[in-house]
């Protein structure tokens, strides 16, 4: 898989859903034949799982559906409803987008690079935000069956 592909679908959810990072780690060595140790843990912990502190990346590298569609095909053949948010076929990048930052909100609410984000989630009516808290708790708690 492409450096993009690693970075943006299999990295992307495995920051969101809070997989362990020596799982990750092992994951990718694993998968992919030109995985080389101390090239791909230095992209899975710095880059991808944000699991330096920052050193590598200023911000973790997480997305919904919107921009993953916007930087390639990675949506195209997926059943999910990449514009859903909450409903049953809603694209889980979606929730757990927002499950992660409220989670995480402590660790990163004072990062600039992150600050449009607590805005947005701000001015969101609270009902909503619920909504997408339930709709994120339910697809961790299922990520066997996405």
């Amino acid at each position: 898989a492409h450096h993009i592909q690693r970075l943006m679908v299999t990295g992307n959810f495995s920051l969101l859903a809070g997989i362990d990072p020596d799982e990750v780690d092992g994951w990718y060595l694993g998968v992919y034949i030109d995985a080389i140790e101390w090239v791909e843990i230095t992209n899975t912990r710095g880059m991808s799982q944000f699991a330096d502190g920052g050193i590598v990346g200023t911000k973790p590298y997480v997305s919904s559906a919107n921009y993953m569609h916007k930087m390639g095909p990675h949506c195209a053949a997926c059943r999910y409803n990449r514009q859903g948010k909450t409903e049953d076929d809603a694209c889980p990048f979606n929730s757990l987008y927002w499950h992660f930052h409220a989670r995480n909100r402590h660790l990163l609410e004072k990062n600039p690079r992150i600050g449009m984000v607590y805005r947005t989630w701000d001015k969101m009516d609270p009902a909503k935000q619920q909504a997408l808290l339930d709709r994120g708790d339910a697809v961790l708690h299922n990520l066997e069956q996405l």
